[in-house]
């Protein structure tokens, strides 16, 4: 069985197209569990969302959960990335074909330590601050190249890299979306300026309800916070049991209902 669709074929040569050149497009990273894609209809919508922001021709949302379903069948565990896209291959920042392209590939999923959930991750910051671009932030475009960088030197022992923005405050992971919680408050970045608004991070939001709380913070309340988490698409949600010389008693009691509310397989090592 295929692996990749390509506009719902085998993926021909890509070598000349502007998505390899200039990063010309968005993706989506989803969870096939059980042959299942989770939450597939809610992504295939993010997906066309930041398609827009960039000028994207929309894809109809039945072309995707068809082929998305295609490649999730006979797959227990599994990791779907749908990526949108702009057609042609005339090369050229301007842009020429208002077409959208679509591919979509399946790997093998990443496992982890049950500890990761039971005990929590340890994170490090990261030396890197996430450029401003309002045009940008929130959408899950294919230049990653900041999170590349982040992610050069990573630290032994360390399960996530924070990064900052350009003011030197809390953004994100540099996979995931970074939550806190103060006083029975669950805070996370705006995200208007940079940062990646993930899907998980838009479901845990819902669930937190009243208490969801969206605003610039600093790195002095992240570590004065009673508990922190981060969270994406393929783990849920991860506690977080240390950064740097702050410890946390992971999970705590917020994160410990908001887990059991999502109720988010979990990518366990055998």
């Amino acid at each position: 069985m295929s692996t990749s669709l390509f506009n719902g074929t085998p993926a021909p040569d890509l070598a000349l197209h502007r998505a390899l050149h200039y990063g010309d497009g968005v993706f989506r990273t989803c969870f096939i569990y059980s042959q299942h894609v989770l939450d597939l209809n809610e992504q295939c919508e993010l997906l066309n969302a930041d398609a827009e922001r960039l000028g994207l021709a929309p894809v109809p949302m039945e072309t995707l959960r068809r082929e998305a379903r295609e490649l999730a069948v006979a797959q227990a565990r599994g990791v779907l990335k749908m990526m949108l896209l702009r057609g042609g291959r005339a090369r050229g920042y301007r842009r020429q074909d208002p077409a959208t392209d679509r591919l979509l590939c399946r790997y093998p999923a990443n496992t982890y330590p049950a500890a990761a959930w039971e005990r929590g991750v340890t994170v490090a910051r990261s030396d890197l601050r996430l450029a401003a671009q309002p045009a940008l932030a929130g959408i899950k475009h294919l230049n990653r190249l900041e999170q590349v960088l982040a992610s050069r030197d990573w630290p032994e022992g360390v399960d996530e890299l924070l990064v900052s923005d350009d003011q030197g405050r809390p953004v994100s992971g540099t996979r995931t979306n970074l939550f806190w919680v103060s006083g029975g408050v669950v805070r996370t970045p705006t995200l208007d300026r940079c940062g990646v608004s993930g899907h998980m991070r838009r479901k845990v939001l819902s669930i937190a309800g009243v208490r969801a709380r969206l605003g610039d913070g600093s790195w002095e309340e992240v570590e004065a916070a009673d508990e922190v988490f981060l969270t994406n698409s393929l783990v849920g949600i991860w506690p977080v049991a240390r950064l740097g010389a702050r410890h946390w008693i992971a999970p705590g009691p917020v994160t410990r209902e908001l887990t059991a509310r999502l109720s988010h397989p979990r990518l366990v090592a055998a």
